[in-house]
């Protein structure tokens, strides 16, 4: 028997200004945080921290990087393993998306800028820059709140915040033609820490819940879908579940999606105070990039490639 309401996303206020540490509504949130990570491995946040006219420019001026000939975007290349251009693929016909690493920085988002628009784009670079270091605050927001809820000491969050890696990718899938597949991108988990995804006006991404049902994410300006990656899980000692999502296209116009993602440099170690008699240590300390790597060299050969084949115990 099927349940009898549909399913439905945490929805957690971020922007509520009495959420400051050590009273009554950051102490519940930091709880809604942690139960929605382990039922169902994401929350839809509620940030109304990005300003409309600043959603509307991300938004705007990414259709028109989206709009650049094709030489061009394959310019978007990176040392690291999944950090550059994504498209034109015969699997995912839809789907193409452009990445800039360490987008917190001015700098970097500049060189990004400048590699596709060599003459400059200021309304580009600026846009960019200014979503990713809101969107980064919200995650940090989210990783402080985690640890509090788990009764980490502080030492685990700077840990995260000194380490932290951002990329923002910018997602554009087009609509399907007549008899083409629907299928944006296939059910997956991310290789990632966290992922918070911003949907344009046009809907399509699809999370899985615990009864194995794909629920729509509606998109808001002031909504923000925040998801656990596989690493926030080995991280976690597996007490939080890896959001399942895929994106399904049956809209007649082109789909936009911001995504910022958070990567550890170096080493990732379960905080030891995940591990008990009662519930044993599972990961085995690894490098993030390792397994980015790891993954990306297994999955092509169809070998197994999660994070438990990587360093599991």
């Amino acid at each position: 028997m099927g349940s009898q309401s549909q399913p439905k996303i945490p929805v957690i206020d971020m922007s509520n200004e009495s959420l400051k540490p050590g009273i009554s509504t950051w102490l519940s949130t930091c709880k809604e945080i942690r139960h929605a990570f382990e039922e169902i491995g994401c929350f839809e946040a509620i940030y109304r921290e990005v300003p409309l006219e600043l959603h509307n420019n991300v938004f705007a001026t990414a259709a028109e990087l989206f709009g650049l000939p094709n030489e061009i975007k394959m310019k978007n290349k990176s040392t690291k393993t999944y950090f550059d251009y994504f498209g034109q693929y015969a699997s995912l016909p839809l789907y193409e998306s452009l990445a800039i690493d360490n987008p917190t920085s001015l700098e970097s988002t500049q060189s990004f800028t400048t590699l596709m628009w060599p003459a400059g784009y200021q309304g580009f670079c600026e846009s960019a820059h200014s979503y990713a270091e809101i969107g980064a605050e919200l995650e940090k927001m989210v990783m402080r709140m985690l640890c509090e809820s788990y009764g980490l000491d502080d030492k685990h969050y700077e840990s995260y915040t000194k380490s932290a890696n951002y990329l923002l990718r910018y997602f554009k899938y087009r609509t399907p033609k007549a008899n083409e597949t629907t299928v944006g991108l296939n059910p997956h988990t991310d290789k990632t820490l966290i992922s918070t995804i911003h949907q344009s006006h046009i809907k399509g991404l699809q999370i899985r819940t615990k009864d194995d049902e794909w629920i729509d994410v509606e998109p808001s300006p002031t909504s923000f879908l925040v998801m656990a990656g596989d690493v926030l899980t080995a991280w976690s000692n597996d007490r939080i579940r890896p959001c399942w999502h895929k994106v399904n296209m049956t809209a007649s116009e082109t789909r936009i999606s911001m995504g910022l993602f958070s990567f550890i440099s170096g080493t990732v170690n379960i905080p030891e105070e995940f591990a008990d008699d009662t519930w044993p240590l599972r990961y085995k300390p690894f490098n993030h990039f390792g397994y980015l790597r790891f993954n990306s060299e297994a999955e092509p050969k169809g070998l197994p490639s999660t994070l438990k084949d990587y360093c599991g115990m």
